[in-house]
């Protein structure tokens, strides 16, 4: 395969539509401000200064401007959405994973197994530890097809460990007390919203021999050894 790659992002029409959409919407806006000014002078006897100069601009005008105004804006909404969702770059050497600004890379012959859980992509070494877990935004079919292509050993949609998975029970005695501390500060992490703590302090629990992971509805975090199992 080239070591350029392929680079698989949140979908391109997603994205342009997003940006498009700011066409109609702000050239609509533009179409109501005189109605609206005319609403708020009736209710209460005068509008504020800067829309009554709106309401005076001629209205071919006053949509033109505003359908640009849109544009840019939802432009910049896309620019944001591009930026803060998942790229997945696959080569021959390895896959490349950046999200919100970090940038992740696992080598080829550490990968044994890839597969979506259920919207994270995961990266499997032989042992069964995770190379890599992050959200993917991009679709299971396009993932799948673009591992297969590229000769990667792709699992499907469901981890293949999912029967070991158990509910997170603080001070269960079968974790250790040092995985308890950090699944306590990975559960306010995740309460709080901070995903990079939460990833690094994954990857802490995972070097003492314990894979976790989360059901985002509640932020029910669920773990399992992280050894393989003996088939």
């Amino acid at each position: 395969m080239p070591e350029s790659g392929r680079v698989l992002r949140v979908s391109r029409a997603l994205v342009a539509g997003i940006a498009l959409a700011g066409l109609p919407l702000g050239a609509g806006a533009a179409l109501l401000v005189r109605p609206v000014t005319g609403w708020v002078i009736g209710l209460f006897g005068a509008a504020p200064g800067p829309l009554r100069l709106l309401a005076r601009v001629p209205v071919p005008w006053l949509v033109a401007g505003g359908a640009a105004a849109g544009l840019v804006a939802t432009a910049l909404l896309a620019a944001r959405v591009l930026a803060e969702t998942t790229a997945v770059e696959i080569t021959g050497r390895g896959v490349t994973v950046e999200r919100d600004g970090s940038r992740v890379f696992v080598a080829r012959e550490r990968i044994a197994a890839v597969y979506t859980d259920p919207r994270d992509l995961v990266l499997r070494g032989a042992d069964g530890r995770e190379l890599l877990r992050r959200e993917a935004d991009i679709g299971a079919r396009r993932l799948a097809a673009a591992f297969a292509a590229a000769g990667y050993p792709w699992r499907g949609t469901r981890d293949p460990d999912e029967d070991r998975f158990r509910p997170w029970v603080d001070g269960t005695p079968d974790l250790p007390a040092e995985v308890h501390d950090l699944l306590r500060r990975r559960e306010r992490a995740l309460r709080d919203g901070e995903a990079g703590t939460a990833v690094a302090l994954r990857d802490q629990i995972q070097d003492l021999g314990v894979v976790v992971r989360e059901r985002r509805a509640h932020h029910d975090q669920q773990w399992r050894p992280a050894a393989a199992k003996t088939r």
